[in-house]
């Protein structure tokens, strides 16, 4: 059970530091833009979908993630992430219409709005990745 409940947090802050990021500009998606922050050095971490069906995307994010010693954190669902930066269609706040799927977002920086302590746990939680 407190796995459970440490799971739900660490998802809850990644998705919270996901949406702060992306409202203030500071958040790379798809593809193209997430390679360009990793070659950059821009992205702090990279936050990559495990159901992504398209092994050489995934297999070039993480090398190139390596490469550059960025951390990849590793969600278990593409429509979970796609959902958090937006591109899921809802009909109402509970009830979606249209699931779209994101596979990688980059954050570059943090927001402003996210707590020291947020701020702290990402940052132990990308050290041990």
């Amino acid at each position: 059970m407190a796995e459970v409940e440490q799971l739900s947090e660490e998802l809850t802050t990644l998705k919270r530091v996901v949406q702060t990021s992306l409202h203030r500009g500071q958040l790379s998606k798809g593809v193209h833009e997430v390679c360009k922050a990793i070659e950059s050095k821009q992205a702090k971490f990279v936050v990559l979908a495990d159901d992504c069906t398209e092994e050489s995307y995934k297999k070039l994010v993480v090398a190139l993630a390596k490469q550059f010693q960025i951390p990849v954190w590793k969600v278990e669902k593409g429509a979970l992430l796609g959902e958090w930066i937006g591109i899921s269609k809802f009909l109402t706040k509970t009830k979606k219409i249209k699931s779209r799927k994101c596979s990688s977002v980059a954050v570059r920086d943090f927001a402003i709005e996210v707590s020291e302590a947020e701020k702290q746990f990402v940052e132990d939680k990308i050290k041990g990745l």
